[in-house]
C-alpha cells in the first residue's frame, strides 16, 4: 500500500498499481477536460480519442479495482469531455447522477458565456446512500476567481465543493483518492474533514505547490 497522506510525484496509472485491492473508500478526481477536442466541442488535433481510450479504460479499471464495494466516485467534467468519459465509467460502475456544479456566476464562453460543469457520480456495486434524501443534484458553490492570488492552478477547484463530496460519501478516518492531485484541493478537503487521502499529480511544481499549501494548513 502506498504511504497515506501524501502527494505521489509520479504517473496515476504507476501509481494505482501500487495501492491493495478494496482499500479506497471513495475517489474524488479532475481529470484534464476537453480530451481531443478544441473549446467549442470540436475534434482537435488527435481528430479522434482513439489514442487516449485505452488510458482511461486502465485508468477506471484499476479504480474499480482499489474500491471497496461499498465505495462512490465523484469525476469532474464539463460538456466537451463528458459524452467521452460516460461509456467508460458505465464500463465499470453504476453511474447514479450527473451533478451540476453551479458557479453563482459566469465565466468566459463562445456564445453561451459559461456558468457550470458537471460532476459524474458514479458507485460501486454495494454502495448506499448515506446523505439526506433530499439533497439536490445541483451544488451552488463559487469557484476560484481566475485573477485570484489564491488561484494556483488553471483547473482549482474550490475546497467547499470538494468537502462537500467527501461529507457526503465518506466517514471519518476513511481513506479518499485523487488521480489528478493538482495544486492539492482534495488534500485540503481532506485534512479539514478527518479523512486520509492519496494523491498522484505528474507536474512536480503543482506537487510542490500542493505540500506548501498543506504545510500551511
Amino acid at each position: 500500500m502506498l504511504e497515506l497522506n501524501k502527494i505521489h510525484n509520479i504517473d496515476c496509472i504507476e501509481g494505482i498499481k501500487k495501492i491493495d485491492d478494496n482499500s479506497i473508500n471513495a475517489i474524488i478526481t479532475d481529470p484534464p477536460y476537453c480530451i481531443g477536442t478544441t473549446s467549442n466541442g470540436q475534434k482537435g488535433d488527435w481528430q479522434d480519442n482513439n489514442l487516449i481510450r485505452p488510458f482511461f479504460r486502465e485508468l477506471f479499471s484499476e479504480c474499480k479495482r482499489v474500491l471497496r464495494d461499498t465505495a462512490a466516485l465523484y469525476i469532474n467534467t464539463d460538456w466537451r469531455t463528458y459524452p467521452f468519459l460516460y461509456p467508460i465509467l458505465q464500463e465499470h460502475f453504476n453511474i447514479r447522477n450527473l451533478i451540476v456544479w453551479d458557479y453563482e456566476w459566469i465565466k468566459a464562453g463562445s456564445h453561451y458565456r459559461y456558468s457550470h460543469e458537471f460532476i459524474i457520480y458514479a458507485t460501486m456495486p454495494d454502495c448506499k446512500r448515506t446523505f439526506s434524501a433530499s439533497e439536490r443534484d445541483v451544488w451552488r458553490i463559487r469557484p476560484i476567481n481566475y485573477t485570484s492570488k489564491h488561484k494556483l492552478h488553471n483547473a482549482q477547484k474550490p475546497v467547499a465543493l470538494y468537502e462537500k463530496a467527501i461529507l457526503n460519501s465518506t466517514q471519518e478516518g476513511d481513506t479518499v483518492l485523487d488521480c489528478f492531485m493538482g495544486s492539492g484541493t482534495t488534500a485540503i478537503a481532506c485534512k479539514q474533514t478527518g479523512r486520509n487521502y492519496i494523491g498522484f499529480e505528474l507536474q512536480e511544481k503543482y506537487c510542490e505547490i500542493a505540500n506548501e499549501r498543506i504545510n500551511k494548513l
